[in-house]
């Protein structure tokens, strides 16, 4: 007897296609959506939150809405307009002489919930409004041909997506997939190499040229994060969960897990319930307070110019102390504790991290890892962006062609910001996209000079961070608002050269670059208000 066949075809009942716009306004506003909807954005730019994910909004996109979905849109997103596509998809399942037709809770193909490129928006616009004036054309009942039109309308966004990313080498997926299932054998270069069909040399090349790292190194990725999903659960020991990623001795797999993780085994396995303690000059502590965690001790052991060598060993000698009172069992350091590695093992096992690339955001998510709170990093940082647009929009509107330099004032020299290679140059001029002053320091992260020979800086805001005061920097900074130059900064006659707290600091951390963004706004938009007040008056 033949199996009975059945077939499944995916259809879309046309509800209403409405012109929405609404103005920005104060606060956060989340919205629950009740429906299926296709939003295709007219007017507006700006970011929200969509099911906690960052999405840049501008004019020509289309996004797909479900129920259920939440979307946050925030105060400084301004207005948007849009034309809503209302619908409901369904399934249609036909049998042996029945059909059975049913709400349906999931998108075929192409047409899955979020942003939805499309290559030809003025086509996709056209569409919509097409489908928009038949809606409204008085005594209209004709619902099959709007469904028609829907129909239409939704097979030209599914013809018109983009033809999928050419994929990475056949012989290289040959070679990861039999890692993936063989990670506990004894693999070399020659059967990996065998499997991609390849000669041994020729295949590590292409390997690394495809991923982006040797076989060797990615073998052992493969093995250490196999490691940390057995060490997450209850009642795995070392040894087995060695021996269970490929590794025939427990204290080589407890010295690889730690050079590749950071931490050891068994820290990892109690790594949500750490007492952590910071040593750093990098305000360390906020990359975990932005993750939910007090530190149990806080401390910097760096001797900074100025400070008398008796001042010096006093607050070493009560730093210490007051570290080993905390009994912490991890210690967070930045690289200017490097020198006080012997001392910080005495007390507890402290990862230092590397931060020979300034990148912040990888320190972050470093710690994240190593404290178990990857979600609340994720969740930390989509905020944060989502602000840096918020902000990075309304220093737009409130500057203009206004240019932004940055200076820091020691003891020794003075120094103007470039525009990258430091995480304050990269948020400020990157990020924010703040226009530099002249002349331009260019891509390098400072350059330093002595007062005298400081160039009219041709920029309308100028922001001064005073740094070790307690060795001189008053002296220097006296003398450079002496020289010849100074009042030829159009920033100074205006008043807009402004002192601020130490930003390349506070630069490093998820708190830190929130700290920056509210001064500037307060000293860059309410300042121009002022101003404008002023000049009316």
């Amino acid at each position: 007897m033949m199996p009975h066949s059945t077939h499944t075809h995916s259809l879309y009942l046309f509800s209403s296609v409405r012109k929405r716009s609404f103005a920005g306004k104060p606060g956060i506003r989340a919205y629950r959506i009740p429906v299926y909807l296709l939003c295709f954005i007219t007017e507006g730019e700006g970011v929200v939150l969509i099911d906690g994910a960052l999405c840049r909004i501008r004019p020509f996109e289309l996004f797909l809405l479900v129920p259920g979905m939440v979307v946050e849109i925030s105060e400084q997103s301004g207005g948007f307009a849009y034309y809503g596509v209302f619908f409901q998809p369904l399934t249609l399942v036909k049998g042996k002489g029945n059909m059975i037709l049913s709400s349906s809770i999931s998108l075929s193909g192409f047409l899955l919930p979020g942003k939805i490129p499309v290559p030809q928006p003025q086509q996709i616009l056209q569409r919509i409004l097409q489908m928009y004036e038949s809606s409204r054309e008085e005594g209209n009942k004709d619902r099959l041909s709007l469904r028609l039109q829907l129909e239409q309308f939704i097979q030209a966004i599914i013809k018109s997506a983009p033809e999928p990313a050419e994929q990475s080498d056949e012989r290289i997926n040959r070679s990861i997939a039999y890692m993936e299932q063989h990670y506990t054998d004894k693999i070399n270069i020659g059967k990996l190499a065998e499997t991609a069909g390849m000669p041994a040399v020729a295949y590590s090349r292409l390997f690394l040229k495809v991923t982006g790292c040797p076989p060797v190194e990615y073998l052992g990725t493969i093995r250490m994060n196999k490691a940390k999903q057995l060490l997450s659960k209850n009642h795995n020991r070392v040894k087995e969960v060695a021996a269970a990623v490929g590794f025939r001795s427990e204290f080589y797999f407890s010295r690889m897990f730690q050079r590749m993780v950071g931490v050891s085994p068994t820290i990892y396995m109690k790594r949500e319930t750490l007492r952590v303690a910071v040593a750093s000059s990098l305000d360390f502590q906020q990359y975990l307070q932005a993750l939910g965690i007090e530190p149990v001790c806080v401390l910097d052991l760096f001797h900074y110019p100025g400070l008398g060598e008796k001042e010096y060993a006093e607050r070493f000698r009560s730093q210490r102390e007051q570290l080993k009172r905390s009994a912490p069992d991890l210690i967070i350091a930045d690289h200017y504790q490097m020198d006080f590695r012997e001392t910080l093992k005495e007390i507890a096992f402290p990862v230092i991290l590397d931060l020979s690339v300034w990148d912040w955001k990888r320190n972050f998510l470093k710690i994240a890892e190593l404290l178990g709170r990857e979600s609340e990093a994720a969740q930390t940082l989509t905020r944060l962006e989502m602000r840096t647009a918020e902000v990075k929009q309304a220093l737009q509107q409130a500057l203009g062609d206004r240019r932004v330099t940055v200076m820091q004032v020691n003891h020794r020299m003075i120094g103007i910001q470039g525009t990258a290679g430091h995480p304050l140059n990269e948020l400020l001029y990157s990020d924010l996209a703040l226009k530099p002053g002249a002349p331009g320091i260019g891509d390098i992260w400072r350059q330093e000079m002595l007062p005298e020979s400081m160039p009219i800086l041709e920029t309308e805001h100028l922001f001064i961070h005073k740094h070790h005061v307690l060795a001189g920097s008053e002296r220097m900074y006296q003398r450079m608002i002496q020289t010849s130059t100074w009042n030829r900064i159009p920033a100074v006659p205006n008043d807009n050269a402004k002192l601020i707290q130490n930003w390349f600091v506070m630069s490093w951390t998820p708190i830190g670059r929130q700290t920056i963004m509210d001064e500037l706004m307060e000293l860059c938009i309410d300042q121009d208000s002022r101003q404008k007040r002023l000049n009316m008056a």
